[in-house]
Formats: C-alpha cells, structure tokens, sequence
C-alpha cells in the first residue's frame, strides 16, 4: 500500500515501513470489531474484511499518518473473500455460501475531517 506493509493483526489495521534492520510501526486502527479477514486497497481506501461483521471502509490520512474508519456494513456477514468491483463497490462471500454486492452511497464521502471515534479528540484534550 503506497509503499508500505498494510496488515491485519488479529483485530488490528497496521501500517509498517522498512527500516534498515526491522519494519517500523508507522499507524495502527484497533477499531475493527472481528478478526481481519481481508484487506482490498484502492487508492487512498482500504476496504478491510472482518470475521464477522462483513466489510468496514477505513481512509489513510497521509498529512496526519492515520487509518480513520469512515463507513461500514449494516449487515453482519461472515466474509472469507471479497473483490473490489470500482471504487464504491465491493463484492464479497460469505461461508454459507452468500454472495453480496456493497456499494457505499454517493452522499457518502471519505474525505472525513476528523476521527469520527472521537480518539483524536481524546488525545488532544490530554
């Protein structure tokens, strides 16, 4: 991703650099409700597949080195695969069996100002 490693540990979205000796930690979201199952990226958007609560839509900030979650799926699923069909739109599998089509809404913007989670408010209030 950009360069980088993007990966799903446990129920963590890391992004790593390579260092000279080790990858180096650079961004990290724990709001992901499950086990990372999949990660599809499309330009700045990653659509982030979890064990149990289908897909969840993040946005890297580069400018403030930040994976913000700006929509998700309404509908738990229990996702093993997904496609990203363009960039509004991911097809996704499920374990029984289910095929599903998500395509995210044209009000629906991922240019977020701030960290709807609120943790960046959090942090710089101290």
């Amino acid at each position: 991703f950009n360069g980088k490693l993007l990966a799903g540990v446990g129920r963590m979205l890391r992004l790593y650099d390579i260092g000279r000796r080790k990858l180096l930690r650079k961004c990290e979201n724990r709001h992901i409700p499950n086990l990372i199952a999949d990660i599809k990226t499309v330009r700045q958007r990653i659509y982030v597949s979890d064990v149990q609560e289908s897909v969840v839509c993040v946005k890297f900030k580069k400018r403030e080195n930040q994976l913000i979650i700006f929509a998700d799926d309404t509908n738990p699923r229990w996702i093993t695969n997904s496609c990203v069909l363009d960039y509004d739109t991911v097809a996704m599998a499920d374990k029984f069996g289910n095929v599903a089509v998500m395509r995210l809404p044209q009000s629906v913007t991922d240019d977020v100002d701030e960290d709807p989670t609120g943790n960046k408010a959090l942090w710089d209030r101290g």
